[in-house]
This record gives structure tokens, C-alpha cells and sequence, in this order.
């Protein structure tokens, strides 16, 4: 039987998916797929390379240390832009750039986790 992980989406309730995570692990009930939408998907790419107990709470420790700010900055004038159509986002992605790019773990062609490579080709 395949063990299938589906993470939803919804900003900061993300960090509330860490304690099911969590829970699951201590189980040892791991997952065989992954899927994801938005903060799920982020959870999900870091359940992907650190599925156990030591993984899981290192992702806990993080949301624990961010604030809306280092995820989603407010600029005002980008928002504007965006909801007059004259910009394609209301918020800018540098700080879930940033967050991705320095903790996100990825698997490269020698098969080893290589740290903060997220989205470089």
C-alpha cells in the first residue's frame, strides 16, 4: 500500500502541518508520495530530503523563527501595482526566494543533499 502525504495550502497554518509531520514520524509512518499546494508544497520539499524525527524538527525550529516579513514583505507600492494589474504580484518573492534558497535541501546528479542550491541550474 502506498503512504501518501497531501499538504494544503494557507500561509502560516503551514507551520501547524509540522506537528502532524512530526507525530507521523515518531511513528515511523513515512511517506512514499508527497503533494503539496503552496506552504505545503515548501513543507513538502523539505519532508522530501529530511522525513525523520531530527528533520522534521529542524523545519520546526525554522518556522519558528520566521516572521510574516522574512517570508512576505509589505511594500505598499508593489501592491498597488499589482492590483492595478500593472505588476504580476501583489507581494515580492525575494524573502520566499531567500527562505528557499538557504534552507531548502536538493538532491543533485552524485545522489548527496546539497544545502541552499533551491532553484540554481
Amino acid at each position: 500500500m502506498t503512504t501518501a502525504f497531501v499538504l494544503s495550502g494557507g500561509g502560516s497554518l503551514g507551520s501547524i502541518q509540522i506537528g502532524m509531520l512530526l507525530g507521523l514520524a515518531e511513528s515511523c509512518i513515512a511517506p512514499d508520495l508527497i503533494v503539496g499546494t503552496s506552504v505545503g508544497a515548501v513543507n513538502g520539499g523539505w519532508l522530501a530530503s529530511r522525513a525523520d524525527v531530527e528533520g522534521i524538527g529542524m523545519l520546526a525550529d525554522l518556522w519558528r523563527s520566521l516572521s510574516r516579513e522574512d517570508v512576505f514583505p509589505t511594500r505598499p507600492i508593489v501592491g498597488l501595482l499589482g492590483f492595478l494589474g500593472l505588476r504580476s504580484n501583489l507581494v515580492p518573492s525575494h524573502g520566499l526566494r531567500r527562505l528557499l534558497k538557504g534552507h531548502l535541501f536538493t538532491r543533485r546528479r552524485n545522489d548527496r543533499w546539497a544545502r541552499g542550491r533551491a532553484g540554481r541550474r
